[in-house]
């Protein structure tokens, strides 16, 4: 067993004051979906243990880069932050039993093993239940039952059969996987949703077992996009940053960067003429609604190209931001962290592992009555089993505990 170092009560999770504070938490998920889950919880003032394997644990910690000379990698802390390490062998007898003992204690349990496996270790939501009535057990899958259940669930497996990426990419190129793991995301976020859904009702409903499947999750986040294909009875198109239905909505060439120009309406589009100095533009027939525009949308880009290589992204931000066009430069995933907006809005943390600055967002919705958000570091492997298990188990169980 791991001896804790913890020494501040604020730094580990139990002194956070936010809109969930005196809420605990067991976390038995790994990778991205579940983690980002349980963050979310953990950034709005729960208590999350994170229940890993021993020698072993959530499977990030070996995913370069290191963080650092720390030992930790950027994957495992941009996904952990503030929770409490408890290693556990839940296939084990003594290591079940150890995590019962946990679920009398706990509100939540989190889990994203592959169907029926915490079952098989009789730690299915009846097992749990019969140690606490109140318990609120999320699973987090790749699909709820039906012929792809037993189906190995990744991000990309969810996005490849839930039809986003065949919409993402050029038009005349292939489908590609979108930059973000949408697919966990979207299963994180629906989790979130249910689970304080379920906690918010237990007093009148009590406790649940909640399924949140990543497919069927992405499929609910395509939308309006679904809406276009099921009206038109057509796939919706791959267009790369262009939009099917609006003209000019797109990233266009300038100067120097790429700018991304959303104009989603006629009056705005005039707007854009008149910051062009091209009032022409605006009242030509080929141009001069959205309709037409979209039929007309390879004239208007060979009269919109020239224009916007006059002058860099920078300048075109600026004067566009004045006239209220809607517009932005192409950030990458350094320089959106030097923003001054992120800063001076107050959600990134000053977290610094390694040497290394780590100003993550950590919780970007904020409350009139309560905190959110945290400075607290992710945890090391089995940091906190030593103290948090010393509070549910005997010395003689803590004994035998570590002899397995």
């Amino acid at each position: 067993m791991t001896e804790t170092t913890e020494t501040d009560g604020a730094a580990n999770g139990t002194g956070f004051d936010g809109p969930l504070s005196g809420v605990r938490v067991l976390d038995c998920t790994q990778m991205l979906a579940g983690p980002f889950t349980s963050q979310l919880l953990a950034d709005l003032g729960a208590e999350v243990l994170k229940v890993e394997r021993p020698d072993v644990g959530d499977l990030t910690r070996s995913i370069d880069p290191e963080l650092g000379d720390s030992g930790m990698t950027s994957y495992f802390a941009s996904l952990n932050r503030g929770k409490r390490s408890v290693a556990l062998d839940l296939g084990s007898e003594t290591g079940a039993a150890a995590f019962l003992a946990l679920v009398e204690t706990a509100d939540i349990v989190i889990e994203n093993y592959r169907p029926g496996t915490l079952e098989k270790w009789g730690l299915g939501y009846e097992a749990l239940r019969a140690h606490n009535e109140a318990v609120i057990y999320c699973s987090i899958s790749g699909f709820l039952p039906g012929p792809y259940r037993d189906v190995a669930a990744f991000d990309m497996v969810a996005q490849a059969l839930g039809g986003v990426m065949s919409i993402s990419g050029e038009a005349e190129g292939p489908p590609v996987r979108p930059g973000l793991p949408i697919g966990d995301l979207a299963g994180s976020m629906y989790a979130a949703v249910c689970i304080l859904t379920a906690l918010s009702a237990r007093s009148e409903r009590g406790g649940c077992r909640i399924e949140v499947p990543l497919y069927e999750s992405l499929v609910a986040f395509l939308s309006e996009r679904a809406g276009w294909s099921l009206a038109t009875g057509e796939a919706y198109p791959r267009l790369g940053t262009a939009h099917p239905t609006l003209e000019p909505y797109r990233v266009v060439t300038t100067a120097d960067d790429p700018l991304a120009l959303a104009v989603a309406s006629d009056g705005t589009y005039e707007d854009l003429c008149n910051a062009l100095d091209r009032p022409d533009l605006a009242t030509d027939e080929r141009f001069a609604t959205n309709a037409a525009r979209v039929a007309n949308r390879e004239a208007l880009a060979a009269e919109l190209e020239p224009i916007f290589g006059e002058r860099g992204a920078e300048a075109w931000f600026s004067l566009l931001r004045d006239e209220g066009v809607p517009a932005a430069p192409v950030r990458d995933t350094t320089e959106v962290f030097d923003e001054p907006q992120l800063r001076e809005s107050g959600v990134t943390s000053d977290l610094e592992i390694g040497g290394v600055s780590l100003p993550l967002v950590t919780f970007p919705g904020r409350f009139s009555n309560a905190e959110t958000g945290t400075d607290r570091n992710p945890p090391e492997l089995g940091e906190h089993t030593e103290r948090v298990l010393g509070e549910v188990l005997s010395e003689a169980e803590l004994r035998e505990l570590d002899a397995t």
